[in-house]
């Protein structure tokens, strides 16, 4: 295919991508996860590494996302837009990957442009989380794998296995669900070493480099993780597989829409979408001959095997503890468009091949459109509305308080972003420890901030009611108790507002919350409510004006 074409078409590909990934992209409020990821940034490096190791996540991404925050800040459209850059390099790494592993020009671009395309890839795009990066370092990792077991030139080979080795241990340290990813293409690496070169050990030196590479990026973090493992083992909150998970997740792979599996036409599209995944995959790997279509199938089943088998192991301790969560799929998702891609590519009609690439093409701009209209977002303008909404209406010495760790962070972003009431009082709040170990960080909380004064300054602090909870350790860690002080806490409204003081109550009904109950001597003066795009239709958040008698 003439290059100009081919530079052309990736151009077209990209900028559609691109304007995909930020159509409404910053008309959904920031939510608790992304909260998360955009305050830990603010800490000191060194804090911030340790708050992480007090969370569940590796800490690849908030380092790339603090970077980027130095180029380009921390606003919303900031934060996004990482995820967003990282979203369309996903589909550019995927024309990259199956250029070089399947030596197809065309197989490359429909990849590429099936993963711009994607719906589920989309839809991660307006997180300020790393489920793109991860993604992409996915990709990225195979690429550089399918290079140095490709390369016949012994220094760039070595710069290959090198860079194999550095990729796939950054990408489980930015996610570790992508520890199915990563050991899916070291088994495949090691078996196509055992099938090309039997016996000949010299040959495997340098994979067994990289693999010593992967063990040492990821060595640093080894007690970390072993803390967050435990730290989850004891505070599980992902529900158990049941017998939709495996097919609605690859019906989200496919189109990427939104259902309700408890309606039996969705299931009837569901078991349609499993049955044709399985069909594809079948024909896939038997009209392939590149010996890199198991790299693909390793890649897509390692993490489903992985799931069940954890779940399997939980169940014979009598346990119903899972680690299966669809958005962990996105990292599965480019392996599977690219199976369909090429098997596309592999249909002996060539007018066969464009219309269903038609077809399918359509149908990802149909699912896309569905995804936007059934989230209506112009009239969900969640936390975003709530500070504008108090921004009008507080005065100076009002209190202002969350009513769950589920919108205490994010209610706490948004006041570094919008100006505070003209009459409020000047109460900047820091976010800082003085002392980094495997402890709960409770004891400190008081402790003098290492960094300048935040944005917030002139909002009243923000307090977390808790129902008479005063520590931090006494929370469950998906709270976000890695970013909580035992001064964030309110354990009771009677110390929060005196009287003739105006209390607001910000709570919800996501996350299975509630607006907790108030003392007799609050008095409801107003009430407003906002709907919430995330974490799930039907979220609302209410905005409670109290006067302390």
């Amino acid at each position: 295919m003439n290059k100009v074409k081919v530079y052309a078409s990736l151009i077209i590909i990209t900028c559609l991508g691109l304007i995909l990934r930020l159509y409404h992209n910053l008309d959904i409020s920031l939510w608790h996860d992304e909260a998360f990821s955009a305050l830990l940034i603010k800490y000191s490096w060194g804090e911030m590494f340790y708050r992480i190791g007090l969370d569940v996540h590796p800490p690849v991404y908030y380092v790339a996302l603090r970077l980027w925050s130095y180029g380009f800040g921390d606003s919303l459209l900031a934060l996004r837009g990482f995820s967003v850059f990282f979203g369309v390099l996903t589909a550019l790494a995927g024309y990259a990957f199956v250029k070089v592993a399947f030596k197809s020009e065309k197989a490359a671009l429909i990849a590429a442009l099936l993963i711009s395309l994607s719906p589920f890839q989309i839809q991660y795009a307006t997180e300020a989380r790393m489920y793109t990066f991860g993604a992409f370092l996915s990709l990225l990792a195979a690429y550089f794998l399918v290079k140095s077991l490709g390369e016949t030139k012994n220094k760039r080979q070595v710069i290959c296995y090198i860079l194999f080795g550095l990729v796939s241990g950054l990408a489980v340290l930015t996610h570790y669900y992508l520890l199915f990813t990563v050991a899916a293409l070291c088994f495949y690496a090691l078996c196509y070493h055992i099938y090309s070169y039997r016996l000949e050990f010299k040959k495997y030196s340098l994979l067994i480099t990289s693999y010593l590479l992967l063990l040492a990026v990821f060595a640093p973090w080894f007690k970390w993780f072993l803390f967050q493992f435990k730290q989850v083992g004891a505070g599980y909150w992902i529900p158990p597989l049941d017998r939709w998970s495996i097919p609605t997740t690859l019906w989200q792979m496919l189109l990427g829409i939104g259902i309700d599996i408890t309606e039996r036409n969705t299931q009837v599209l569901v078991i349609l979408a499993t049955i044709f995944t399985l069909y594809f995959i079948v024909q896939f790997v038997r009209e392939t001959d590149s010996a890199h279509k198991w790299l693909i199938l390793l890649a897509l089943v390692a993490p489903f095997a992985g799931s069940i088998l954890f779940a399997i192991l939980a169940h014979l301790k009598g346990e119903s503890s899972s680690v299966y969560l669809v958005r962990y799929f996105l990292y599965t998702s480019p392996f599977y468009t690219i199976a369909l891609a090429i098997w596309l590519t592999n249909l002996r009609r060539q007018s066969v091949l464009y219309v269903l690439l038609v077809l399918y093409v359509l149908s990802n701009f149909g699912a896309f459109w569905h995804y936007w209209k059934d989230l209506d977002v112009a009239t969900k303008p969640g936390m975003n509305g709530v500070v504008h909404y108090l921004q009008e209406n507080m005065r100076a010495g009002d209190q202002l308080v969350a009513g769950t760790s589920f919108e205490f962070f994010n209610l706490k972003y948004y006041l570094t972003q919008t100006p505070p009431p003209k009459s409020a009082p000047q109460a900047p709040f820091a976010m800082s420890s003085k002392q980094f170990s495997l402890q709960d960080l409770s004891n400190d909380a008081s402790s003098a901030s290492e960094e300048p004064a935040n944005a917030s300054a002139g909002w009243p602090k923000p307090l977390l009611f808790t129902g008479g909870n005063t520590e931090v350790s006494n929370m469950p860690h998906f709270a976000g108790t890695a970013i909580l002080t035992n001064a964030d806490l309110l354990p009771r409204f009677e110390t929060g507002a005196k009287p003739g003081e105006l209390l607001w109550l910000v709570s919800t009904n996501g996350f299975g919350s509630s607006k907790p109950p108030v003392p007799h001597n609050f008095e409801q003066l107003e009430e407003k409510g906002f709907a919430e795009v995330r974490p799930y239709v039907g979220t609302w958040i209410t905005v409670t004006k109290y006067l302390v008698h």
